[in-house]
Order: C-alpha cells, then structure tokens, then sequence
C-alpha cells in the first residue's frame, strides 16, 4: 500500500470520524423502539436494493454476512469506509418540512489468515435517534391549550469482529461477534400557558451495552463455463443487551430569558434488560463477467422485542415483524478494456420493499425505494470508489400519520493493498 493510498486511508478516516458524531436521522418515527435502523450496507450493495447475503467479491468487505469474508485474495489487506447524506420531506395532509443530515456508514478492515481463514473487523452505526416534535392539546378543565414539546437523540453503535472458514472451493462458513453500544434520550415537556400551574419537564435515558452473534453460510457453484450461482444466508440470535434506565422529572416556570425549576418529583434508576428478536437473511446470486444478479429476503421478529426490568415488561411500543424484500442488477461492459474506461466501470440499479417494525393507528408502516449507482475502479492502483443514490418514501398521511420521502447518497472507498510480503529489492 503506497504512500498516497495511506494519505486517502487517514483523510476518509477522520471525515467519516466527524460524520459519525453527527445526528444521522430527522424522523419522527425513531422516536419509537430503538429507533431508525441503520442498515449499515457499503454503497456498493446498496445500489443493488441493499442486497447483500449473497454477495461476494475480492475487492468489498460484505459484513452483512460473515461467511463471504473468505473470498479476500490470498496476502491482501482491505480498508473500507463511506459517508451517505439524505434529504428528507416530511408531510401531513396540510404541513411539510424538509430536513437534511449527512452521517458515517462504516469503518471495515478484511484480510486473509492463511487460504482458509480470513477475518474482518469494522464499526458500524446499528440504530439513530433524532426528532423535534412540537403540538398543542386541550386537556378537560383546562381553558388554555397545554403545549407539547417531544426530543430525542442518540443511537447506537455496533462494533464487530468476524472470521469466515473455507471448507471446500464452494463452500464457506462464518461468524460476527459484536459488542453494541450507546444510549437514547427522550425529551418531553408540557406548557400549560397559566402562571397558576407549574410547567413539566422529563428526561428519560437508557443507556444500553450487550453482545450480539451472527452466523452465515455462502455456496458458491460454477453451473458452466464463467458462470455462477451463489446462495447465502446468515442468522442472528436473540441478543439480551443490559440497560440503565435514567428518569429525571421536574416542574418549571418561565420568565423572559430563561427556565426556573421549581421542584424534582422524579427520580429513578432502573436496571434492566433488552431484548432485540432473532433475525434470518437468505440471498440468491447469478454472476458472469460481465452480468451480477442479486436477490435477498429477510425478517426479524419484532414482536418478541422486551424491555424487562426485575421480570416485568415495561414495554410502551407495540413493535411487528419486519419482511424486507430487495433485488439488484450490476452490468460492466469489458472489466478488462484497456482504452475505454467507461466500460470498465460498474453500472448498478436495485429496488427494495421494506414492512417496517412500526405499526401506528393500525397501520403498519412500509418503506420502498429505488436505487441505482458506480463502482469506479481506479487506474493502476487497487483502490475503489462506490457511489449510490436512494429514492423512496416511508409511511402514510392517513390517519393524521406523517409521510416522508427521501434521497439518500452515499460514497465509499475501498482500499485494497497487499501486506505480509517481502521487499525483494531495497
């Protein structure tokens, strides 16, 4: 890996560092559950619908299932990172917004051990918390309305570590453990509009660690000359995740220029657990040198998410099994033209239908999206740019719902060097 190439490593690195601390989502639905969750699926699988079980390729870290790591080239050394950006409408019947936030995707580092092990190692956003919500309601014997302000933010983070074993040329096997991490605060106050009555004010924090496992299996068969088919599937266990649980509640009166608490009625620390339900992804892949056809379904089992503190469920939403459905296309036209560049590069075009673990006002919330994109190979170097571009829409404006429609890009880079060699001239 030459000197430029570590120049780009250290740059995208703290870019995406800064990226990370910034507040990743707009919407108002992660006030609930955990909150949005980040699919966290390098940009080259997301222009392909976000399939991503069975995909597998030399020059790509695919985390989302751990048994393709044992498809690195013998003695390389990849790094992989990328930031994304969205743009977000929000509307009612009769309202709209529009807010945009841009965040880091991920962190990855891949390499083989010897020609049947390989591992890899990355961070990884796992959910985000970000809305600012502001209403009045009339309350009975109340004659002014009580003015309603609801926050959030936060998330958590997901730090992994996964090894992949070939057992045969057509057959691998893999593991991620990872450790998440993080907290959620959820911000509510009430103005009541009367000096007679105290205003409101909670705050309520969880502060959430636990260990997670994933498990994957990849068959990759020649069916004819350069032409392949791939199954995936990966599955993650039921993780129970330890969490501290803060609630600080107050009353307050406003003058001109600031708060003033006026008195503490709640103070509690609760010990307890989360538990995040089981989930199975299961992928089918087609590829010639020129033609990758991808197809991927998951589901999780968000009806069995708890929050448990001393054996009681202080469960507050009422969360349903996701199903998420995705398929995607990439076409080069010569991976080896030497004088056309444009034919060496990866077109992609996917699509995705997504049932969401939110159901409000019976109505389960469902997100779709298109998705198209690049991958630019460099010249005379190892490196990779990947560039895809998400548009879609989630949720409904019936039953005084909210719908939001979006564009989501992202850019990523992967640099592919090779290590543990010897100079064989000074």
């Amino acid at each position: 890996m030459n000197r430029k190439n570590c120049l780009y490593i250290i740059v995208f690195s703290l870019f995406s560092s800064v990226a990370f601390s910034q507040i990743s989502t707009n919407s108002p639905y992660s006030r609930f559950g955990l909150g949005s969750l980040n699919s966290s699926i390098p940009s080259e699988q997301t222009a392909l619908g976000g399939s991503s079980v069975s995909y597998f390729n030399s020059n790509s870290i695919n985390f989302n299932n751990p048994a393709t790591y044992s498809s690195f080239q013998p003695k390389s050394f990849l790094f992989s990172t990328a930031i994304k950006s969205s743009s977000h409408n929000f509307s009612t019947v009769d309202q709209s917004q529009n807010e945009t936030n841009t965040s880091f995707s991920h962190l990855a580092i891949g390499f083989p051990i010897n020609n049947y092990v390989s591992v890899s190692s990355g961070l990884l956003p796992y959910s985000s918390v970000g809305y600012n919500l502001d209403y009045d309601t009339l309350y009975p014997d109340l004659e002014n309305a009580v003015s309603i302000s609801s926050s959030g933010n936060g998330g958590l983070s997901e730090y992994f570590f996964g090894t992949a074993i070939k057992l045969h040329n057509t057959l691998s096997v893999g593991i991620n453990a990872s450790y998440l991490f993080g907290g959620l605060t959820n911000n509510k106050t009430a103005n009541f509009n009367n000096q007679e009555i105290f205003n409101v004010s909670s705050v309520d924090r969880k502060n959430i660690t636990g260990l997670s496992y994933e498990a994957g299996f990849l068959f990759n068969k020649e069916i004819n000359e350069d032409k392949y088919v791939a199954v995936g599937a990966s599955f993650q266990n039921n993780s129970e995740l330890d969490v501290k649980q803060s609630i600080l509640s107050t009353t307050y009166d406003l003058n001109s220029t600031s708060i003033i608490i006026k008195d503490t009625f709640q103070i509690d620390t609760i010990f307890g657990n989360i538990v995040i339900p089981n989930k199975i992804s299961v992928g089918l892949s087609y590829s010639t040198k020129r033609l990758l056809l991808v197809m991927n379904y998951s589901s999780q089992d968000w009806s069995d998410y708890q929050f448990l503190a001393n054996g009681v469920s202080l469960n507050e939403d009422n969360l349903k099994n996701s199903i998420c459905y995705s398929g995607g296309l990439q076409f080069t036209p010569k991976y080896n033209a030497h004088n056309k560049y444009w034919k060496k590069i990866n077109y992609r075009l996917g699509g995705r239908y997504n049932q969401t673990y939110l159901s409000l006002r019976n109505n389960q919330l469902t997100e779709k999206s298109l998705t198209f994109g690049v991958g630019l190979p460099i010249k005379r170097t190892n490196t990779y740019y990947n560039l895809s571009v998400e548009l879609g829409d989630k949720g409904t404006t019936e039953e005084n719902l909210i719908k939001e429609q979006f564009i989501r890009v992202a850019f990523g880079v992967t640099f592919k060097g090779i290590w543990f060699v010897k100079r064989k001239y000074d």
